[in-house]
């Protein structure tokens, strides 16, 4: 990467940072990418913002329910006797928006996900189960829609029947400090006779078994192909929501799919007709519901992502319940607080 490269990606870096702040959480969104002889893709989240709205402050959606946040601890902080506050911005769905593409984008593609794989798991599919499959790198000149169908064919192979893939170009090469070209796929899917099995296994030669380990095995050494199956993962929006803001599109192209569908779970083959994913206005504390508010109190919050100490929602003590006011009709809503 040459000097002019580097400082290019230095200035976008910084403008994306000021854009938000909560790319310094995370080192993958920070690293420069070298993408050299596939510069047509590019990681989420690194074009420009798409809209002077984007982010925009909105108000508060609130949880006063302080019975139900009794006794609960999470991460060590006991919420008893507290309400919830969540803010509310406004979020565009393009994937490439730096100020978006974590909160927007990411979250209501996983969703969907975890809406229609919920349907699956209805329906008699089985578990969710998280699984890895990585191209081998004789394959990473290929173009993604070839890798795709490659890696559809191998999980069909290893018996993994159904599901969802979000595509992953890039892997953090830890000794260069870049992202790297290392094409793979995340897939939350379901695996033929589950894994249960191998899972609640101690042991043994997974080569010669006829359980699903033994399939991916004998894929390894046939195709080159690497499929894991990971541990068991608490939600399936959290996995998809994660993946998803690491994930990989191609530029230049109007509808690339970093999220395909595969096997039974195809679209063709599966259908889910006025299938509505849940809303993010639940309470994170107690999953209850939330209601729109405006704050009319004499504290300052960090509100926009720009801001040094934002949170996306946060406890405040019952007794400051009347200084969130429920909006009524929407009406006054936005620009309070």
């Amino acid at each position: 990467m040459n000097s002019r490269s580097i400082e290019l990606q230095n200035r976008a870096f910084s403008e994306r940072v000021r854009l938000n702040r909560q790319l310094l959480e995370n080192r993958y969104w920070c690293l420069p990418v070298e993408d050299t002889g596939h510069e047509n893709y590019t990681p989420v989240g690194r074009g420009k913002k798409s809209s002077n709205l984007c982010g925009v402050h909105v108000g508060y959606n609130v949880c006063k329910d302080a019975e139900a946040h009794k006794d609960i601890v999470k991460n060590g902080v006991d919420y008893t006797d507290t309400i919830i506050v969540r803010h509310k911005h406004l979020w565009c769905k393009n994937p490439r928006c730096p100020v978006c593409f974590i909160r927007g984008w990411s979250t209501a593609r996983a969703r969907f996900i975890e809406a229609r794989l919920g349907v699956a798991v209805e329906r008699g599919f089985g578990d969710v189960e998280h699984v890895v499959v990585s191209a081998p790198q004789e394959a990473y000149g290929l173009s993604e829609y070839v890798l795709r169908k490659k890696a559809r064919a191998v999980l069909a192979s290893c018996g993994i029947v159904a599901g969802v893939m979000i595509f992953h170009g890039y892997r953090e090469d830890r000794e260069r400090g870049v992202l790297a070209w290392g094409c793979h796929y995340h897939a939350l899917c379901f695996v033929e006779g589950g894994y249960d099995r191998c899972r609640r296994c101690t042991g043994g030669d997974c080569y010669a078994c006829d359980g699903i380990e033994g399939r991916l095995y004998r894929a390894y050494r046939e195709n080159g192909w690497i499929v894991r199956i990971l541990e068991k993962r608490k939600t399936v929006y959290g996995t998809a929501w994660y993946q998803l803001h690491h994930s990989t599109i191609r530029l230049g192209v109007k509808r690339f799919h970093a999220v395909t569908w595969f096997g039974r779970c195809a679209y063709n083959n599966f259908k889910t007709e006025g299938l509505k994913p849940k809303a993010e206005v639940e309470c994170p504390i107690c999953g209850g519901d939330m209601v729109k508010c405006f704050y009319v109190g004499e504290r300052s919050f960090a509100k926009n992502l720009g801001d040094v100490g934002y949170k996306p929602w946060f406890a405040v003590h019952v007794s400051e319940s009347d200084d969130f006011v429920e909006a009524v009709g929407g009406r006054g809503y936005r620009g309070h607080g």
